[in-house]
């Protein structure tokens, strides 16, 4: 379960600061696992597979690699692919990505969709004030907003359920084998 402390200390890794090699596909699943463990866990329903890349690929959300290699905007495109993939349809993701880089830079839009994304957890689990710079492109703003509250707000359902329910009781390992036995 994602905690409170997890939320309030995450960051989106930056444009700059992904890699800035050319990655093979094993090593930028590595990458996106590592920059989004506290969102995907251990739920490999939520995680990024080889086949959900080719897929991605062939869906035209993210474009083909070069001799196999991804460069930044493949790992910034699947970053936000593997997030939003829990609220929102392939194709509609593939939409939002295209209205908002009609207008920013691919850059500017990865950069723009983490500072959102940071501002709508915030407010989401912590009611903090939005922290956004201005921007001369509202619309696609908007679009990254809503998207990102929606997020933020199926992550604090979660969060609120999950600290309601009874914690599970571990039964050891040797204990259980007694049991069954028993049985």
């Amino acid at each position: 379960m994602i905690s409170s402390e997890e939320i309030h200390a995450y960051r989106c890794p930056r444009w700059d600061e992904l890699p800035d090699l050319e990655l093979y596909m094993d090593q930028v699943i590595s990458v996106l696992e590592k920059n989004l463990k506290i969102f995907i866990g251990d739920d490999s329903s939520k995680s990024v597979t080889p086949t959900m890349i080719n897929n991605y690929v062939k869906q035209r959300l993210v474009r083909a690699p070069k001799n196999k290699r991804y460069d930044r905007g493949h790992i910034a495109n699947l970053y936000i692919i593997t997030l939003l993939k829990q609220i929102m349809s392939l194709s509609e993701i593939g939409a939002a990505i295209t209205c908002v880089t009609e207008k920013y830079s691919s850059k500017d839009a990865y950069n723009r969709f983490c500072e959102i994304f940071e501002s709508s957890l915030a407010l989401v689990f912590f009611e903090e004030k939005p922290k956004i710079s201005k921007s001369e492109y509202p619309e696609a703003d908007a679009i990254i907003r809503s998207i990102t509250l929606a997020y933020a707000n199926m992550l604090y359902a979660g969060y609120l359920v999950a600290s309601r329910l009874p914690e599970k009781e571990e039964v050891p390992v040797k204990e259980k084998k007694k049991k069954e036995k028993e049985k």
